[in-house]
């Protein structure tokens, strides 16, 4: 960054003095072409008056930055060839030189000279007035030492400024990339970054800040969500493993430890297979198919599946609410309306009632599973969507956390509220926004 500063900081100053170079030369030259162009009107303004022996004893001059310079003549017929001039070694010769216009440079003798020829009016002559260019060019070499040494002087100003405005916003960046290098989730704090400010660095830093506390937090899940499925693995795997001993050493019977093998072993099969689905629904972003559905179907059919269960237990399951057609991931909604009714089926007393709800306040439309249980106490409300959180009748500590992933991903929100029954309610809330999964 800093080469690249000086490099474009040369190339300016060079173009700049470029430039005013060429600049100062174009009104210099101008400014003498029509000091020159005035003297050969003199000069024809004397001729007018006498004959070209007048021209003898005039000066012609012409001013360079206050100073009074001295310019030649030549009087030139049609062929070119020179009849008078202040230099008498000049008459008789022939201008070699083709002027083309009646201004210019032209080069005598070797050297280049600014040059104007007039014709003289009355006369088959022309006058040719002329300076030379070097005389004109050393004359601006001091303006032109005065203006480089201010140029220069700038430059350094700019070169220092730069590198102090480089060197303030290097210094965090460098601060940050060491930081960066630095940075393990496991070992290195977010107080290793530098501290961030208002500035778009000290905003890239805070931001850094903020991924880095993510990072730490999504590790420490990570770290507490791994403790958790060996724990609540090991429970099931250890009675197994217990009660294939109990059956060897006759201290139960085959058909009571066969029981509880066989009811471990399915306990173990939901476990993992709803961490898996967990871990799915977490880690990729999966396009659901979507299609136009009925809600108060999907309601009544879940209901269906969970009846037998309910009727086991003697319980009143109702889906109450109209018929309302809406798009959705059909499939992953009916799951998450099935575990609910599990849940439900659970943890209630004698009834259940499923509400489809349209127009719900602040979203589309919103499914409600009231019971008449016991519902949850304020402690239970912050962590029953936590993984491997298991109330009374609970299974694996899955289900719900589940639920509400799937909820996420079709731009809905599963919540916990009180019942008008007297128990729990859950309420699937579908918002508005972007369309679940894909058309299928």
């Amino acid at each position: 960054m800093l080469l690249s500063f000086i490099l474009a900081l040369v190339v300016t100053v060079g173009i700049t003095v470029a430039l005013f170079v060429s600049l100062i030369d174009d009104i210099l030259v101008n400014q003498v072409k029509a000091q020159l162009h005035g003297q050969a009107e003199k000069a024809g303004k004397i001729l007018r008056d006498g004959d070209i022996s007048g021209l003898d004893n005039t000066e012609f001059k012409y001013v360079v930055k206050g100073l009074m310079l001295d310019a030649d003549y030549l009087i030139l017929d049609v062929h070119n060839k020179i009849i008078d001039a202040n230099d008498d070694k000049e008459i008789g010769t022939t201008l070699q030189y083709t002027l083309s216009g009646r201004q210019g440079i032209a080069i005598l003798h070797g050297k280049k000279f600014l040059f104007t020829k007039e014709p003289l009016p009355g006369r088959p002559y022309a006058i040719f007035i002329y300076a030379p260019l070097s005389s004109l060019r050393a004359h601006y070499g001091s303006l032109m030492r005065t203006t480089l040494l201010s140029i220069g002087f700038s430059f350094f100003i700019i070169l220092a400024i730069g590198l102090l405005t480089v060197s303030r916003v290097v210094r965090p960046l460098n601060q940050l990339k060491e930081a960066v290098g630095r940075y393990e989730p496991f070992r290195s704090p977010a107080a290793a970054f530098p501290k961030g400010d208002t500035t778009e660095i000290g905003e890239l830093i805070t931001t850094f800040q903020s991924m880095s506390d993510r990072i730490q937090q999504h590790q420490s899940n990570q770290i507490e969500f791994l403790q958790n499925v060996s724990h609540e693995l090991k429970t099931p795997l250890m009675s197994i493993h217990g009660f294939v001993f109990a059956i060897q050493d006759q201290v139960v019977t085959q058909e009571e430890g066969l029981e509880v093998i066989q009811t471990q072993s399915v306990r173990l099969m939901e476990m993992v297979d709803k961490l898996l689905q967990l871990s799915r629904l977490e880690a990729v972003d999966e396009e659901w198919p979507t299609s136009e559905i009925d809600l108060r179907a999907m309601a009544e059919e879940a209901a269906l599946l969970l009846m037998p269960a309910a009727n086991a237990r003697a319980i009143e399951l109702n889906v109450d609410g109209d018929s309302l057609h809406t798009v959705v991931a059909g499939e992953q909604l009916f799951r998450v309306l099935v575990n609910l009714l599990q849940n439900a089926v659970r943890h209630t007393s004698s009834q259940i009632n499923v509400r489809v709800e349209a127009d719900f306040p602040g979203a589309e439309w919103a499914i409600h599973i009231d019971d008449d249980g016991n519902g949850l106490s304020e402690q239970e409300r912050e962590v029953v969507f936590q993984r491997f959180y298991t109330g009374a009748n609970g299974v694996t500590g899955l289900g719900l956390a589940i639920c509400r992933q799937i909820a996420a991903n079709l731009d809905s929100e599963l919540t916990y509220s009180d019942s008008p029954l007297g128990g729990a309610r859950f309420s699937f809330i579908k918002y508005g926004g972007r369309s679940s999964g894909s058309g299928g």
